[in-house]
Parts: structure tokens; C-alpha cells; sequence
């Protein structure tokens, strides 16, 4: 029986994705399996795939599911030599719809968050076998190196940033008719704690009598578009309220803001391979989540991975299962002291080092890196079952 696992992927920011793979890739032995990583923007893409094809696929898969329309002569490649793909989902399928939409039984989806999944179900159904994975998390190797009393660096914020009022700006570019429903939602969304987004376009679009379920492009778009201002809207107010203290913001697109008056020190976006390190020497990592309400953002859970304290929005996830752990620190994004909440947390004096293993042990118990391998493999198996179940397609002669 074929035992390697492929793992596909493409362009990605500062090589996190393609990091990650070949991360978990490592913990792959002791499952009796080994694996592959293939990079589709390499010239010699095609020869490798095929060599891995011909020695045998035990199953591949993707982040954000890339690999996952792969096709020849016109049929999905994943269709013709009955091999499943799992498609790892971790953002919302408005996003890139057509990769939540496989017209494949081989192709899986694997939803992060279950936010996605039920919002895919919401949207457009698709007919895939669909599910929730768990989140892995690999322990940081440093995570103990530096005791955290005597890290260097007090607080790190890992954000690309991106402004948002040039975002609005551009929306006197849009039909007539959308323009003040983008307005009207950004104006209640930036009012609302981190959670979904859905609700509230839809009360928008009801109120304006429009109808975009049948066209779904225009109704993608649009979530798209709020989705992306909301989410810049609150990394800029964490940015600003991290202004006034000798904070590291590490991450590309903050000219809106670095140039403020203040004593946060702003670096250039860092390779993915290098945040491990960057965690395990501070004390304090600052997180924005996106907009879901069923899960914790991995940054956060990585810190607590890294034995640092956390400082992050909160949604209703975090008020359940975090706010009662000692090393985490909720705050409200939209909230007017967001200043003077974060100051608190960072001028605190209490020392961390004997409050950092409930967090710790949250993520090592309920983030286990190989449960995220053993899904994956388990949904392949799931998938497999088509061609034994054949009979019961509902065409079937």
C-alpha cells in the first residue's frame, strides 16, 4: 500500500504555508508514513508530480486548497487515478469560492474553523464530503530556552497591516446601488466585537431590498470587500493602541500608521521559518482574529505553544475556553479604552513563569499535531469508500 503523503503549495505570504506543511511533514514517521512537498510555482512541478504519482499516493492535500482542481484533458486528476486530496480550509469560501467547490467525490473539505463550514453550507452546499479538522499545533522547540521573566523582548505584534480608509475610498468606484450598503455595514460592523459578518450584511441588503443569492459574484464580492476592511480596521486599532509603548510590530503595509507620533518600532515582514524563534524570546504576543466566532486564531494558540503570554480580541470562543486562563488577556477591538487596556497589560509586573502552563496544556491537549495528520488520513480512507459505494449513486443503473 502507498504511504507517502503530498502536500501541495503555492505563492504564499513570507512562506507560511509551505513552512507548515513541511513541519508537519516531520511528524508524519512514526505513523509508518512519509512525505513530500511540492511547490506549483517550481518549473520541474509536473515531472515530480508524476514521479510521486507513479510510486504512490497514499493521499494528498493543500492549504486553502491549493492542488485541489488539479486537471487533465479536462478531468480532475484527483477523479481519474482515485487518489483523495484533503483541501485544509482556513479561510471563509466567499473568499475563493471555486476551491470550496470541487465537483470531485475525492476531493474532501477540511474546515479549520467551523464558522467556514457552516457558512459553505449556508452559501452554496457544496457536494463534497465536508467536515471540521482540528487544528494542529507543533510545539515551539525553543519554548523553554529562555525562561519568560528574562525574554528581551516584552511585546510583539505579527500583522500585516493594510489601511482601511483607502479601502473606503475606493468604494466610490462601486455601483450606485451598493455604495451606501458597503457604508452601512462598515459602520455597524466597526461597532460590533470580532464574530461573523454574515448577519449583519444580510440585515443590510434586506433593508435595501436587495436580493444577491441568485447572483452569487456580486453577494461573494461584496462579503469579500467587508470582510477585508473589518479585518483591517481592527489589526489598525490594535496598531494604534500599541503606538504609544516600546512595542516590535514585525510585518509589511503599516505606512498608515507608522508614521504617527509614538515608540513602537516597526520591522519588515520576517520569513515564517524564523517566527518560532521571535516567539520563544518574548513575553507578550499580540494577536487580531478574523471574523469568526466558533474558534481561536493559530497565533494565539502558537503562543501559548511558545509559553508566552497573549494578548488578543476577544470573540465568543475566547470568552468560553480562555479568558480564564492566566497567560491570556482579552480585550474588546472596538472598544473606546482599547488604549489604555493594552498599556495595562503591558505595564503589569506580575511575573509569568509559573502561569504559563495551563495555556500551555490547553493547546497540547486539544491542538495535538498528529490528530490533524490522523484526520486527514481517516477522511482519506472516507473518501476511498466512493469507489466501493458506487452502486448507490443516485444515476446508478
Amino acid at each position: 500500500m502507498a504511504r507517502t503523503v503530498v502536500a501541495f503549495v503555492g505563492e504564499n505570504a513570507n512562506g507560511i504555508l509551505e513552512c507548515q506543511s513541511r513541519r508537519f511533514h516531520d511528524l508524519l514517521a512514526p505513523m509508518g508514513l512519509e512525505g513530500q512537498v511540492l511547490r506549483m510555482s517550481d518549473p520541474g512541478f509536473v515531472a515530480k508530480l508524476d514521479r510521486a504519482l507513479q510510486d504512490g499516493v497514499l493521499f494528498a492535500w493543500g492549504y486553502a486548497g491549493v492542488g485541489a482542481r488539479l486537471a487533465f484533458d479536462g478531468t480532475n486528476i484527483w477523479d481519474r487515478i482515485e487518489v483523495p486530496f484533503i483541501s485544509v480550509l482556513a479561510d471563509a469560501p466567499f473568499i475563493m469560492p471555486s476551491n470550496h467547490h470541487v465537483a470531485s467525490p475525492y476531493v474532501v473539505n477540511g474546515y479549520i474553523y467551523p464558522d467556514w463550514l457552516a457558512l459553505q453550507q449556508a452559501l452554496f452546499r457544496s457536494p463534497q464530503i465536508s467536515t471540521v479538522l482540528p487544528m494542529g499545533v507543533i510545539p515551539n522547540p525553543d519554548r523553554y530556552t529562555t525562561p519568560w521573566s528574562s525574554r528581551p523582548r516584552r511585546m510583539l505584534f505579527v500583522k500585516s497591516g493594510s489601511d482601511p480608509a483607502q479601502q473606503r475610498a475606493r468604494w466610490d468606484q462601486w455601483p450606485a446601488r451598493l455604495r451606501p450598503v458597503l457604508h452601512e455595514c462598515a459602520d455597524a460592523l466597526a461597532m460590533q466585537g470580532t464574530g461573523p459578518i454574515m448577519p449583519t450584511v444580510q440585515a443590510c441588503l434586506e433593508a435595501h431590498a436587495l436580493v444577491l443569492d441568485r447572483t452569487k459574484p456580486l453577494l461573494f464580492g461584496l462579503l469579500h470587500e467587508l470582510d477585508t476592511y473589518v479585518r483591517a480596521c481592527r489589526a489598525t486599532a490594535m496598531a494604534r493602541a500599541l503606538l504609544p509603548l516600546p512595542v516590535d510590530i514585525v510585518g509589511d503595509g503599516w505606512a498608515h500608521v507608522s508614521h504617527e507620533a509614538g515608540r513602537a518600532r516597526f520591522h519588515p515582514a520576517v520569513p515564517a521559518s524564523g517566527l518560532e524563534t521571535l516567539y520563544a524570546e518574548t513575553q507578550l504576543l499580540v494577536n487580531v482574529t478574523p471574523n469568526l466566532g466558533g474558534g481561536v486564531h493559530e497565533r494565539v494558540l502558537r503562543g501559548f505553544a511558545s509559553r508566552c503570554c497573549v494578548l488578543s480580541d476577544n470573540n465568543a470562543f475566547a470568552r468560553t475556553h480562555l479568558d480564564a486562563l492566566p497567560s491570556y488577556h482579552g480585550v474588546e477591538w472596538h472598544a473606546a479604552d482599547l488604549v489604555d487596556q493594552v498599556a495595562a497589560v503591558f505595564h503589569d509586573e506580575g511575573r509569568y513563569d509559573d502561569r504559563l502552563d495551563a495555556a500551555h496544556a490547553y493547546v497540547t491537549r486539544h491542538h495535538d499535531p498528529t490528530a490533524f495528520l490522523q484526520r486527514m488520513a481517516d477522511l482519506a480512507q472516507l473518501a476511498q469508500l466512493q469507489r466501493v459505494m458506487s452502486g448507490y449513486a443516485l444515476d446508478a443503473a
